[in-house]
């Protein structure tokens, strides 16, 4: 349940000095600051936005040349496979790539989606539901519904629970036929054609989603109080990520986060979190420069330690699961004292927030 508070709690986690006790009400110049910052949060929100659905489209025209393929074979997998080997590769190859291209961009985008009320339903939606068959009480309410008159019902997050896994085959139903797609004469991830009504029918539930989000996302007036809604809601999130990437990366139970590391998603979730802050930091130096220094700072250690975690896993060191709670942990320490600096930001800046 939404409740109104003005955001006190980070005067009692960490007490002001004497000195930051100072008149804070908003002048015109202060305003005028607050407003040109959250202006270019929603410049960049756009672009990003903007990227997803360009890349939703291509891979919908991909998805659609495969399904004729497939269809052309009166559905036959084996048989356009046989036909059609290379044409259906490198279709499948870039759709892999679209989709690669629509999630990234997704995910610098995913601090401000995820974190303004008004906008925060589209995230469970394109990316971050879970359908109802793992978590009946948290998933999206929407259907998929397939050109041969299939539907499944709360089926989670398009970009992850449906394409990633249709276009990676982990998960059976969702395989056409199981192919050496690198000719290594093993059997691997991705080594699957998609079943090519479900491959169709979530990429275009991926346009129709992110036309909506972009409709919403222009319609949208940014405040300096979604800003910090945003990052008081989303910073707190970090460390939660570590564990899909354990069930992911490590232990290998979890069908999504195959293509790339969870690790990535982190950080691009962390970069959009920072481009929000630097666009209303001017508004927190003039009130307390010294807090503005300590949330750069603090923004910078994170950030730094999510690129060290994920470059030693590019240099191949194989973390236990235990490494990665103990990774989760810190990442959480830090997100933790990080957001309660951006609270004290918002009190000071007398804001009163919608937090759940």
């Amino acid at each position: 349940m939404m409740k109104k508070l003005i955001l006190l709690v980070a005067l009692l986690i960490f007490p002001l000095a004497q000195s930051f006790a100072q008149d804070v009400t908003p002048n015109a110049e202060s305003a005028a600051t607050a407003e040109a910052g959250v202006a270019t949060i929603k410049t960049y929100l756009l672009e990003r936005v903007g990227e997803l659905f360009s890349h939703a489209e291509t891979l919908q025209a991909d998805a659609q040349a495969y399904f004729g393929l497939i269809e052309a074979a009166g559905f036959d997998y084996q048989q356009a496979w046989d036909e059609n080997q290379a044409e259906i590769t490198e279709l499948v190859e870039h759709a892999r790539s679209e989709w690669f291209a629509a999630d990234s961009n997704y995910e610098l985008a995913e601090g401000i989606v995820a974190g303004v009320p008004s906008l925060a339903h589209f995230d469970v939606w394109i990316d971050a539901g879970p359908p109802a068959s793992e978590d009946p009480e948290n998933a999206y309410d929407w259907t998929l519904t397939l050109d041969d008159g299939r539907t499944f019902e709360k089926p989670g997050s398009i970009l992850q629970w449906l394409l990633e896994t249709s276009l990676y085959g982990t998960i059976p139903d969702r395989v056409g036929l199981q192919v050496d797609f690198d000719g290594n004469g093993q059997t691997e991830r991705g080594d699957a054609l998609p079943e090519a009504y479900f491959l169709l029918g979530s990429a275009n539930a991926l346009v129709d989603a992110a036309t909506q989000l972009n409709d919403a996302s222009n319609a949208w007036t940014p405040t300096l109080e979604d800003s910090f809604t945003a990052l008081l809601t989303m910073i707190p999130t970090m460390g939660d990520y570590f564990q899909e990437w354990k069930a992911s990366t490590i232990e290998g139970i979890d069908p999504r986060f195959v293509a790339k590391s969870r690790l990535v998603d982190v950080h691009g979730i962390a970069t959009s979190l920072e481009v929000v802050y630097n666009n209303v930091s001017p508004d927190v130096v003039a009130v307390d420069a010294t807090l503005d220094q300590q949330i750069t700072a603090g923004f910078d250690d994170l950030l730094s330690f999510l690129e060290d975690t994920h470059q030693q896993e590019l240099d191949g060191t194989q973390f236990t699961a235990e490494q990665a709670d103990a990774l989760g942990e810190q990442a959480q320490v830090k997100a933790d004292s990080l957001a309660a600096l951006a609270g004290q930001a918002a009190s000071l800046l007398n804001l009163t927030l919608s937090l759940e």
